[in-house]
């Protein structure tokens, strides 16, 4: 277990001195939850879990995360947490409301109003789209043109310079043309902070494999079953190693359960991957002539606008890869 810096509580039970017990919560996910082996059977993870939960919902959280191993997953259970999944290196456990259960009730229910008369192919794409370029629209372009019907699920985790509701809003106006394809919010079920915590590091490998394990099950197990999903597409990845092992790996759990992974070669400009990252740095470099090569009309449209001042301003004070 390695602790993570970036906890936004971390308290500890000592005895003589010597810390014996310990937890961190980082947003609504406890993390780094240790016992002494000497002291095992003694209930303190029980109370370090139950300061971290009033601790999250004085924060405001109704629902909370545990991140743990999935040999240590069994000591939550009593402690009212329930194991959404578990894999070989890593397991994700949930209390509190909404859940998980909710989410999926929602994506049947939106499945099942579309999927009424067809029995084509279901496709599936996640896509954080910070913000929407024309290599997502190329992306949503080739899924679309394969599958009788595509559901895009956007990533909900506000840790992108884009807050979620503009990049949700961008992807449903840069794919309306689309008419096969249907934009939903992930919820905390995909790429969070939750499920692939690496996702969001400054291309932190070291456990990523552990976390896009958790991803990869989710989305495999529970929402493709809910969405009716046969085939996931993800773009090629020649830059983000973090995103090079997700790939990896989903193509290994997508298989195991009967489903393909589609790999689009990314679209090009000059020789270069077109990429929310080169928006980025053209932002921050007041390159706007650059930008039509690189984003749809109605990305420009708001890039260009008022309402993305202040985004723009805070992109160019940090240099975050988010």
């Amino acid at each position: 277990m390695r602790y993570d810096a970036e906890s936004d509580l971390t308290v500890e039970i000592r005895a003589d001195g010597e810390i014996v017990a310990t937890g961190s919560l980082k947003g609504n996910v406890l993390q780094c939850v240790a016992v002494s082996p000497s002291l095992h059977g003694e209930g303190l993870s029980g109370k370090i879990v139950h300061y971290l939960m009033l601790a999250g919902q004085r924060a405001g959280h109704t629902r909370c995360f545990i991140y743990t191993t999935p040999r240590q997953a069994y000591l939550f259970d009593s402690l009212g947490f329930r194991t959404l999944v578990k894999t070989q290196w890593a397991a994700l456990l949930e209390s509190g409301h909404p859940s998980f259960i909710d989410y999926l009730r929602q994506l049947e229910f939106v499945a099942s109003k579309i999927a009424s008369g067809q029995s084509g192919l279901v496709g599936g794409l996640v896509m954080n789209c910070n913000p929407f370029t024309l290599g997502h629209e190329y992306l949503v372009r080739a899924a679309a043109a394969q599958c009788e019907h595509v559901y895009l699920l956007v990533v909900q985790e506000d840790k992108s310079v884009f807050p979620f509701d503009v990049r949700f809003a961008l992807v449903k106006q840069g794919t309306q043309r689309f008419k096969n394809v249907t934009v939903l919010p992930t919820g905390p079920y995909a790429v969070s902070t939750a499920t692939f915590p690496s996702y969001f590091s400054e291309e932190e490998t070291a456990h990523a494999r552990a976390g896009a394990s958790i991803d990869a099950a989710l989305y495999a197990m529970h929402i493709a079953r809910a969405l009716k999903v046969r085939v996931r597409f993800v773009g090629t990845e020649p830059y983000s190693p973090v995103t090079a092992i997700y790939n990896q790996v989903l193509r290994e759990t997508l298989q195991s359960h009967g489903i393909q992974l589609h790999e689009i070669g990314r679209l090009e400009q000059d020789g270069r991957a077109v990429s929310a990252s080169l928006v980025r740095q053209a932002l921050r470099e007041n390159d706007f002539a650059v930008l039509p090569s690189l984003v749809p009309e109605t990305t420009l449209t708001f890039l260009q606008s008022d309402a993305a001042t202040d985004i723009i301003d805070r992109l160019r004070k940090t240099t975050s890869r988010h």
